[in-house]
């Protein structure tokens, strides 16, 4: 099979498309989006874990219908990782853990083992970072198509050289995988902790600084995040494990918190505004936000934030007006989302 760009080149040609939704000549969809199209067979946490279920079915090629393009509308490592296994299917056999826990890793911010944390790291390092010659050629780029493609071309054929010899791309990996580090190093000392509200699946955090979603979201499975972070400065997150199709269990849908952040306006004395994301969104969040655009201190103490936030979450556990899920997602309107 080969890779073609999503858009105008991919129309009226038969092909698969993984980790994002198909066009009209998609005869196989391998994504774990909402609403997707996936054998349900074939489904999985992770896109990359379906498109290895995909491999190692007996009835692949009569799931594929002769299609010889594969394709995705957006660029990120779970769809880096499902990419590469479809165009290498044997040599995605032999690395089958490795890939999965990639995904995981750069789809969920998990922590996954060294090795997928230090291949995510990479590659976001290589997206990112001035010094990177894939940065670098990006840079010029301006149409969101056109960078999809350019981001797969260039790293498609570097997987195999991630995978086998990370440490040549430690200049890369390193500024992030210290960051994680950095995060783990204060959970294990007790200088941040995070408590379970089972019943609204929420995990509370109390961290004297921001910390790494990989550190944080490796002490908890829990879909809802509050963060309370020194000197009152509180943020409220859905993880990306509650925007997808999961298998492994089902969170409960998403709770519209914008309502929430204009209530907490009434009760706000500092400057700055509560405002919450469309809870459509892939990564949804509500914060004070201050004059320049980041997280505020509050003037709401620690334990009447909490208890105003688990008071919304309880009264609304059940108003459909205010409930978002995959299962339940507009299919046109989510086809329209950026990747966050």
């Amino acid at each position: 099979m080969q890779y073609i760009p999503y858009g105008p080149e991919l129309e009226g040609i038969p092909n698969v498309v993984v980790d994002g939704r198909g066009n009209g000549a998609t005869v196989l969809v391998l994504s774990h989006w909402p609403r997707n199209q996936t054998p349900p067979e074939l489904k999985a946490d992770t896109s990359t874990e379906i498109v290895i279920n995909y491999l190692r079915s007996p009835e692949r090629e009569t799931y594929r219908q002769g299609a010889d393009a594969v394709s995705n509308n957006h660029y990120d490592v779970d769809g880096l990782m499902s990419m590469w296994a479809v165009l290498n299917p044997e040599a995605a056999l032999e690395a089958t853990e490795l890939l999965i826990a990639t995904g995981e890793c750069g789809d969920f911010d998990r922590w996954s083992g060294e090795l997928a944390t230090k291949i995510t790291g990479a590659l976001y390092g290589l997206e990112s970072l001035a010094s990177s010659p894939v940065r670098q050629g990006l840079g010029s780029i301006r149409d969101y198509g056109e960078r999809t493609a350019y981001l797969y071309r260039e790293t498609l054929p570097l997987v195999p050289q991630l995978i086998e010899n990370i440490g040549a791309y430690e200049e890369y990996w390193r500024p992030e995988y210290e960051k994680v580090q950095a995060g783990r190093e204060l959970f294990a000392r007790g200088g941040a902790t995070v408590q379970d509200v089972e019943e609204l699946d929420l995990a509370i955090f109390s961290l004297p600084h921001e910390v790494h979603d990989m550190a944080l979201y490796e002490q908890t499975s829990c879909s809802r995040v509050a963060l309370v972070i020194a000197g009152q400065r509180y943020q409220v997150r859905y993880r990306y494990e509650s925007w997808v199709e999961l298998q492994s269990r089902q969170p409960p849908p998403r709770i519209d918190l914008r309502p929430f952040a204009d209530f907490l306006m009434t009760f706000e004395g500092n400057p700055g505004e509560w405002v919450a994301d469309d809870v459509q969104r892939t990564l949804p969040r509500l914060r004070l936000r201050g004059p320049e655009g980041g997280t505020s201190s509050s003037s709401l103490t620690t334990g009447l934030f909490l208890r105003l936030l688990v008071n919304y979450l309880r009264e609304n556990a059940a108003n459909a007006e205010r409930l978002w899920s995959p299962q339940a997602a507009d299919i046109e309107y989510v086809s329209q989302l950026a990747s966050d």
